[in-house]
């Protein structure tokens, strides 16, 4: 395929702006900490969900 003189140039410097490698610097310093808070909250929901309830505590009344 073939371009037309002046007509490629504007469509790679638009690219260059889309396709910057700063943006993948910015997106993974926003996704990895809101990715360690979801497993952590996946934890903690587990465990007060399934384990807690398995083991009552020792101060709870006895009915």
């Amino acid at each position: 395929m073939t371009c037309q003189p002046g007509l490629c140039d504007v469509y790679y410097l638009g690219m260059d702006v889309l396709a910057a490698p700063e943006w993948h610097f910015w997106i993974a310093v926003v996704m990895a900490p809101l990715a360690i808070l979801q497993v952590l909250g996946f934890a903690v929901g587990y465990f007060f969900k399934v384990v807690k309830p398995r083991y009552p505590s020792r101060y709870q009344k006895r009915s």
